[in-house]
């Protein structure tokens, strides 16, 4: 019995971050990609950033798209799900 999103023919997604950015100046991307998809590789969509670089550090999140892709069987990545958690009750 397989359990999660890796049924037969089905591949698995992953919600993470993308960094982007200069070298002391980085930004991030929350992106939906495939597992198997390098860091710098094609993205399903762009879920919403993270900024955090400045005094009061920016976070955005599309909140239905992500309860759509958490319904297709997306799996959050845990740096993520730690930042989802620290915006959402501070």
């Amino acid at each position: 019995m397989v359990l999660g999103p890796s049924r037969k023919g089905q591949k698995v997604k992953v919600i993470r971050f993308r960094r982007k950015g200069t070298i002391r100046y980085p930004l991030y991307d929350i992106i939906v990609t495939l597992k198997d998809v390098r860091n710098k590789g094609k993205a399903l969509e762009k879920l919403g950033f993270y900024n955090p670089n400045r005094g009061t550090k920016l976070f955005f999140l599309d909140s239905s798209r992500l309860g759509f892709w958490l319904t297709r069987g997306a799996i959050v990545n845990d740096s993520v799900k730690k930042k989802i958690v620290k915006f959402l009750f501070d």
